[in-house]
């Protein structure tokens, strides 16, 4: 990201600083420089674009949203509303089912919750030998995992992927997937809703406004759905296949349990860059 006006990008920062914007200064730079991308200048019709998308930004809609898209790893990837907006963290997840993934043959990985297809395809592009299988029970997530999907095949979002290396089906968890594939999956990773209902008083404008309650909220206590994944692991992964689920960092020794109650083996907690358990990581018994 080159900053082109500081003057204007003081500016819009100042504004967005007002209106209780987290990260005022950061967001400004981004807004002023898509401006420029877009309409060459921040002058004349430049300047209505970017007071206009300084007042959604200002009125607390994601810059993600505004910007109309984010990026992942490797990938330029649209974002839309009603579709869960990938974070930073769990670029770590993904990083590593990517890592276990390099270090096999034509590995099979399966992605439940894809959203954007983030992580699918980051799998995918990092690892041009896997099969990746993603899934949503979101239609709105599914068209949009696929218009990803279409934008990489085209060269338009990051590195280069092979038509048929990425299947995108509308269902629930892995109940899309063809039968022959259980026992068989290398790979099983997941960014699942995971937060308790109790939780929505607490989200930021960003989250409660903007990103989808199915995305966030695994059920009352919130662990429902990782203690779903960590169960069908058991069942469709082959022996030593691995499972990385991001998981809500309170919740550590809750998905650890609930791995070893489903059989699996290897369990260990992922912290992320703040040190905070980030994912749930754990192997098919052998």
């Amino acid at each position: 990201m080159v900053t082109t006006d500081r003057g204007r990008v003081a500016e819009v920062a100042a504004r967005l600083a007002a209106a209780g914007v987290p990260t005022p200064a950061v967001d400004a730079r981004w807004l002023v420089d898509h401006v420029v991308e877009v309409a060459g200048s921040c002058d004349g019709c430049g300047g209505a674009l970017l007071d206009g998308l300084v007042a959604r930004r200002a009125a607390r809609e994601p810059l993600q949203l505004v910007l109309g898209r984010t990026w992942f790893r490797e990938l330029e990837l649209r974002c839309a509303p009603g579709v869960f907006i990938p974070r930073p963290e769990t670029e770590i997840v993904a990083g590593v089912a990517i890592d276990e993934a390099s270090g096999l043959d034509a590995p099979i990985v399966a992605e439940p919750c894809t959203g954007t297809g983030a992580i699918a395809l980051s799998v995918a592009v990092e690892v041009p030998g896997a099969r990746v299988v993603a899934t949503d029970l979101d239609p709105a997530a599914v068209d949009l995992a696929r218009d990803n999907l279409g934008r990489v095949l085209a060269g338009e979002a990051g590195p280069p992927l092979a038509a048929d290396q990425v299947e995108i089906l509308a269902g629930d968890l892995l109940a899309p997937l063809a039968d022959d594939l259980r026992g068989r999956l290398d790979v099983l990773v997941s960014n699942p809703p995971y937060l308790p209902a109790a939780d929505r008083d607490r989200w930021e404008p960003e989250v409660a406004d903007h990103d989808p309650d199915r995305a966030l909220v695994g059920g009352p206590d919130g662990h429902e759905v990782v203690g779903r994944l960590l169960a069908l692991a058991a069942e469709w992964l082959r022996p030593g296949g691995l499972v990385v689920v991001e998981i809500d960092e309170r919740r550590g020794e809750d998905a650890r349990a609930a791995a070893v109650r489903a059989g699996l083996v290897d369990v260990t907690l992922v912290p992320d860059l703040t040190g905070a358990q980030r994912a749930v990581r754990a192997r098919g018994a052998r």
